[in-house]
């Protein structure tokens, strides 16, 4: 079904390994599904998951002046803790104050108070 290959495509898109995930998550789809993923692009699948991660973070740091200053600042920590919210939350949101909004509230959910709402 569609929906099982968007889950999986989804995960994948937005993991640091996305062909492990790929590879490992496609055992689950059907055999014409898992035909269509057998037929990617390694390099193109790789390609496609560091853009997706890359506008999501990006996404978070236009939207939030504060964000981008605490990026600045510390770039490792906040590189860091996006990794884990990318982990953990799936991209669900469309406009960029509304992913920014999420990742505040994902922050605020582990207690890590560290910038402000500087919403732009």
């Amino acid at each position: 079904m569609l929906i099982d290959l968007q889950r999986v495509l989804q995960k994948a898109l937005s993991s640091d390994a996305p062909l492990d995930v790929l590879r490992r998550e496609s055992e689950t789809l059907a055999p014409e599904d898992r035909a269509l993923v057998d037929r990617l692009s390694a390099d193109g699948f790789r390609i496609a998951s560091f853009l997706v991660r890359k506008l999501r973070f990006e996404r978070i740091c236009r939207a939030d002046s504060t964000m981008e200053e605490w990026f600045e600042r510390e770039p490792a920590r906040v590189t860091e803790l996006f990794r884990e919210y990318n982990r953990d939350v799936p991209p669900r949101e469309f406009f960029p104050h509304e992913e920014a909004r999420a990742f505040r509230d994902w922050l605020n959910s582990r207690g890590i108070r560290t910038f402000g709402a500087g919403a732009r």
